[in-house]
């Protein structure tokens, strides 16, 4: 019935509880904060020169340092309202001490305004936007959009393994994408059993260099599409002589042959993070004298020489995948996938009707799947229908 040698994955999104209208973007608070912090530094300036004017002690060299923080600014706030105390009373007209006691109780309220900036920024982490009511929660774009109008809701990314539509694995993430979650998922599987299963099934959307380098260090055979493998196949693509996927070349000598027949050369290497931290190492490569060339306005739009950007990682990662995918044994388990967790969405979603979350934060949201899919291998298990 289940082997654990196998798994079929998959991602949805499931709704909060939380009401639609309660986001906070990490944009905004930094943004927000940086103008707060700026606003607070001049103030800050004002009352320190209006104070030393009036007779007050000189300050410190640090306690002159730029405010970067709430505590920062609280520090100040105090330092100053004890010096603002300490002032001659002749120095002072009573509306100068009350505009000068006015502008400090504004740098306390910065200062409170400023720590909820960082308290958001805390739960925030790497996430790009969090609920009021449910903190763990990340707003995303979901399918299900009744006013078909891109808006986003706070949701979490559930992502299941299955085999024979029975849950073996599932794990809730805060980023929308699927690419970040494999290598985390398959991580839990294994140490969930204590063992990896043999093959991994699964959507382009996990098709990576990471993840591809991923599953060939864990010695699994990964049946993972990459963006565009259906595409590439279609003759359009295939006899498109300009696209650099059909550019010949030549490994020995390491250089490209453009539709003209003329070399395209190494000429620099680049290296791009993911939101992982992981490092690709893209080769450019570029052709010597477009200029002239007949071709010119069909193979490329900018001026100068054409450069292509080629992942050569990548591209053999590519290249491996897709005899697995044509293979004997890849096709029958990509006509096996739609049927397992795409089934088994298809099953708690349209029949089951769970869609949203009943409760808060992430603990009890896993407590709440976890129940959710034992109940849904108990109930494949007895046979029982609906």
């Amino acid at each position: 019935m289940i082997s654990l040698e196998e798994q079929y994955v998959d991602g949805t999104k499931i709704e909060s509880k939380a009401n639609k209208y309660t986001f906070v973007w990490k944009k905004t608070v930094e943004k927000n904060r940086a103008k707060l912090l700026e606003k607070t530094s001049a103030a800050l300036a004002q009352i320190k020169e209006q104070i030393r004017l009036n007779g007050g002690s000189d300050i410190k060299e640090e306690d002159s340092e730029p405010a970067t923080s709430a505590k920062d600014v609280k520090r100040s706030a105090r330092l100053c309202e004890r010096q603002a105390k300490n002032l001659p009373k002749a120095k002072l007209t009573g509306r100068e001490k009350q505009k000068l006691n006015t502008q400090i109780d504004h740098l306390f309220k910065a200062s409170d305004k400023l720590c909820e900036y960082e308290k958001s920024l805390d739960i925030l982490g790497e996430r790009n936007s969090y609920s009021k009511t449910d903190p763990d929660a990340t707003f995303m774009r979901l399918k299900e959009d009744a006013m078909n109008n891109g808006q986003t809701k706070p949701a979490y990314n559930l992502q299941i393994a299955t085999e024979n539509q029975y849950w073996t694995n599932f794990a809730l993430y805060p980023n929308p994408t699927d690419t970040l979650t494999f290598k985390p998922f398959l991580d839990k599987y294994k140490k969930r059993y204590g063992k990896q299963s043999k093959s991994v099934t699964a959507d382009s959307g996990y098709g990576s260099e990471e993840n591809y380098e991923y599953l060939e260090m864990e010695e699994m055979m990964g049946y993972v599409k990459y963006n565009w493998f259906h595409k590439e196949q279609h003759k359009p693509f295939k006899e498109d002589a300009f696209n650099q996927a059909n550019f010949y070349y030549n490994k020995d000598d390491d250089y490209y042959v453009c539709p003209m027949g003329q070399h395209m050369e190494p000429c620099g290497q680049r290296q791009t993070k993911s939101d992982s931290g992981y490092v690709s190492v893209i080769t450019l490569y570029r052709a010597q004298r477009c200029d002239g060339c007949p071709l010119g306005s069909l193979c490329k739009k900018s001026k100068g020489n054409r450069t292509i950007y080629v992942n050569h990682k990548l591209n053999a990662y590519k290249k491996e995948a897709f005899l697995l995918l044509t293979s004997e044994e890849g096709l029958k388990h990509r006509s096996q996938r739609p049927i397992e967790p795409e089934a088994v969405f298809g099953q708690m979603k349209a029949d089951m009707h769970y869609k949203r979350f009943r409760h808060f934060g992430m603990d009890k949201v896993y407590m709440d799947l976890g129940l959710f899919g034992m109940g849904f291998n108990l109930k494949k298990y007895l046979g029982i229908k609906r």
